[in-house]
């Protein structure tokens, strides 16, 4: 496609040139570093602004950070074409010289600013407007009569005037020749928001900068200006469109400048009569239904008419016969679950994308990180939200079978087990990684922000010393970060990328905006299939944007790329794009491949003491000295951890009422104690926890019976069930006359605490977990949003309940 592309590119330049060079000289001083992409915009804008009869206008650059020269040479290019569209004009109305007029003239080899004193018709007679010390200004002299126009009255002899006059003069020679008239009052205006970079040529042309507080300057000669400026649409509707002058455009750069505003833009210039039309260039269409007028740029085009390589996204194929059978075995169950019972099971597909991306071997802490995935999805096929997502499936289609329902679940535990138990005894992705570390001289390596410690120490033990790890989300200020990528100063074309796994339009958008090689890890005819659809997808983008029908309404060059055809794979069902990795920009990866609900797992330790804690739960693993950020979930047992111990009740207060933004901790607790208390009054009506337990749940939400003898636990940590147990307890309430509980009679407002104090706990623990030992490990020079609320003497005392234990027996919690 690339080639295709270029050739497209070249045709469409050579086109545009030869209709600009109609008008206008391209080796001017302006064009001198235009390249494809400066003149096909100059172009468009230009075919577009001497059009009378339009739709509004919408340029799409489809990239976050314009390119260096892009404001300059939009910005030479509406001063250009504005300036010709007033050439027309002011030749069929040339201004009338009359006495005491001020024009700008030349006086020997000199051009100076002069009063006319009186108008002949082959010669003016003028005086000097500002003379200088040796001259007497009020001397008649008279020079010829040619294209003189007025100036300004009101001009001031600022210590820039002269300077600047001359250089516009000096501007128009240098673009126009030496018989373009010195205009001063321009008919056919233009005006432009924009960032304030588009405005830093503009000093001694028509152009007029407008801050926020609407003050500009006037060192020079206009009644007006060819193009008025601002920075945002704020200040253009405060002190531009309040005037009585119109525009023939407004011209609006960058997404932000428009996003949130729109609508009202539309109302203050095109429908108040402000402006005839709306030149938009950013990167997303305003609105949907609005009728532009379109030219889509696409990534390739952009980097090929900037005279930039083509940017090409490689697959390094990874075989693994092992994995391919193993989900080929899977793939086929759920095919035929899917065929010969109409059962679509296809959704446990995306819980296998963790397997393709882990790249951690063969040590403790990769067994650990195994096993807690394990855990979680066992959580997660034992959780109510499967068991009625498998059953509905199965009921839909009539089958009700317990025993059938039940087979259909193991079988799928089971292939997970299988497919876990085969990349546990060999990984081919951090194979290639190795391999590569020896090819190669240097290479980037993009992994998770929380497996970033574990590679890192792998690498050591692997002695690779010429692999730099890139975090996907920011750490600290020391360590390379997916975002940094994207700089000035590191983004350059010597630079190797390696991805261990691609399976989302959003990367890989992003990927073509890094300048160096970038290859994405696969296995054969597995997740080969995602990067082959996705690419296929982005190439077709690129057709689409580049074949737009409003193409042919600027230019004549068509563009044809041929479709290729992926072949039919086995095992496509498992990469649907569509089902499995739909909205993506709002959500992250792990809340799409891992089962949402989080794992309670209870430690004890050899010190013989018990800590209960999420899987997330931030911790420093300890091994041979070295000390690796991880989380709960992924630790071992027999390891060395150190991690916060929440021994001061009182700091932990302090910490909620940080993200207690209503001042609602002491109805929560209030809230959370008055469940407890009427479950033991409901005990009081039976015989035991079990007979209360079959009372209160049928088959329908029904929960884990020592779940629910945890409930009666003093030292049970849970603050508020699940909403079904929160509402079972209420029907039952209802059912035995206890009307006048508070769960009966403000039982909305137990929906919204539990949530809400769930979140606040939540925070809370991050800060505790995450956050601290993220500050620790950046030697207290990195803190979070969360942490910066503290004061360093309470920070300084969590440090210090930061315990170092090691781990007995590591278990599944039952407590909720």
């Amino acid at each position: 496609m690339g080639t295709a592309i270029d050739n497209y590119i070249q045709k469409v330049t050579e086109e545009v040139k030869s209709h600009i060079q109609n008008d206008f000289n391209l080796n001017n001083i302006a064009f001198k570093n235009f390249s494809s992409f400066d003149y096909i915009n100059f172009y468009l804008i230009y075919k577009y602004i001497l059009n009378e009869e339009k739709d509004d206008f919408f340029i799409s650059i489809p990239e976050d950070e314009y390119r260096p020269n892009f404001f300059a040479s939009i910005f030479h290019s509406v001063v250009l074409i504005k300036l010709f569209q007033n050439y027309f004009y002011h030749n069929n109305h040339k201004p009338i010289l009359q006495t005491n007029d001020l024009v700008y003239g030349k006086i020997g080899k000199e051009n100076r600013i002069l009063i006319v004193k009186g108008v002949g018709p082959d010669t003016l007679r003028i005086h000097l407007r500002f003379p200088k010390k040796n001259e007497n200004g009020a001397v008649n002299t008279l020079i010829p009569f040619k294209n003189q126009t007025k100036i300004n009255p009101n001009l001031t002899n600022g210590r820039n005037t002269v300077k600047y006059i001359n250089a516009y003069k000096e501007f128009l020679n240098e673009n126009f020749g030496v018989n373009f008239p010195f205009i001063t009052d321009f008919s056919k205006r233009t005006l432009v928001i924009a960032d304030t970079k588009f405005f830093k040529e503009n000093d001694s042309l028509p152009v007029n900068y407008t801050n926020k507080k609407g003050k500009n300057k006037n060192e020079l000669p206009f009644f007006n200006y060819l193009i008025e400026c601002c920075n945002d649409f704020k200040t253009a509707k405060n002190y531009l469109f309040d005037k009585d002058y119109s525009f023939d455009e407004v011209v609006i750069i960058g997404d932000t400048k428009y996003r949130d505003c729109f609508t009202e833009l539309l109302q203050e210039s095109k429908w108040k009569g402000k402006a005839k039309n709306i030149i938009i260039i950013g990167t997303n269409e305003p609105s949907n239904e609005y009728p532009f007028k379109k030219w889509l740029w696409s990534n390739q085009e952009i980097r090929l008419s900037n005279n930039e390589n083509l940017k090409i996204i490689s697959k390094e194929v990874v075989k693994f016969e092992d994995l391919y059978n193993e989900l080929n075995n899977f793939s086929t169950l759920i095919e035929k679950y899917k065929t010969e019972k109409n059962i679509n099971l296809s959704f446990v597909f995306r819980y296998l994308n963790f397997f393709y991306k882990i790249i951690v071997v063969d040590s403790n802490i990769s067994k650990g990180m195994y096993q807690e995935y394990a855990d979680r999805l066992l959580h997660y096929f034992s959780s109510d939200n499967f068991d009625e997502e498998l059953k509905n499936n199965f009921y839909k289609n009539d089958i009700y079978n317990p025993t059938e329902i039940n087979e259909c679940k193991e079988s799928i535990i089971q292939h997970f087990k299988s497919i876990s138990n085969t990349l546990q005894e060999r990984n081919p992705k951090w194979e290639t990684i190795v391999r590569k570390s020896r090819e190669l001289q240097k290479f980037y390596l993009l992994v998770e922000k929380k497996s970033y410690d574990i590679i890192k120490n792998q690498l050591q033990k692997f002695r690779i010393n010429n692999v730099v790890l890139v975090s996907d989300k920011r750490i600290d200020n020391k360590i390379l970060y997916w975002e940094k990528c994207f700089n000035d100063e590191f983004n350059s074309e010597d630079k190797t990328f390696i991805i261990p796994y691609l399976n989302n339009y959003d990367t890989l958008n992003r990927l073509y905006e890094l300048k160096g090689k970038t290859i994405i890890l696969c296995y054969e005819n597995i997740d080969e299939i995602v990067f082959d659809k996705l690419i296929k997808n982005k190439l077709a983008n690129e057709n689409s944007r580049i074949s737009h029908k409003d193409r042919n309404s600027f230019i004549k060059t068509r563009f044809t790329l041929k479709e290729e055809y992926l072949k039919p794979n086995p095992l496509d069902s498992l990469f649907d794009l569509e089902d499995n990795f739909r909205d993506k920009s709002n959500t992250t990866n792990e809340e799409l491949e891992l089962p949402k609900d989080k794992i309670l797992y209870e430690i004890v330790f050899t010190d013989g003491s018990i800590e209960k804690f999420e899987s997330t739960k931030g911790i420093f693993l300890i091994e041979n000295s070295v000390q690796i950020k991880t989380t709960i979930g992924e630790i071992y047992e027999g390891a060395k951890i150190r991690f916060y111990q929440n021994n001061n009740p009182e700091v932990f207060k302090k910490i909620l009422k940080i993200f207690d933004s209503e001042g609602l901790l002491k109805s929560f607790d209030s809230y959370s104690q008055s469940w407890k208390t009427t479950l033991i009054k409901l005990l009081s009506k039976y015989r035991s926890i079990e007979d209360l337990h079959s009372k209160l749940f049928d088959n329908s939400n029904r929960i884990n019976l020592v779940t629910f003898k945890n409930y009666f636990d003093k030292n049970s940590s849970t603050r508020f069930p699940r909403i079904k147990v929160l509402n079972a307890i209420k029907n039952h309430c209802i059912s035995t006359g206890l009307d006048n509980e508070l769960i009966v009679t403000d039982y909305d407002k137990f929906i919204i605490f539990s949530k809400k104090d769930h979140s606040i706990r939540q925070q809370a623990g991050r800060l505790l977990g995450s956050d601290l030992l993220d500050y620790v490990a950046s030697d207290k020079t990195e803190k979070s949003d969360a942490l910066t609320k503290l004061n360093d003497e309470i920070i300084e005392k969590l440090i210090e309940t930061i315990v170092e234990k090691v781990i007995k027996q590591k278990k599944i919690s039952n407590e909720e």
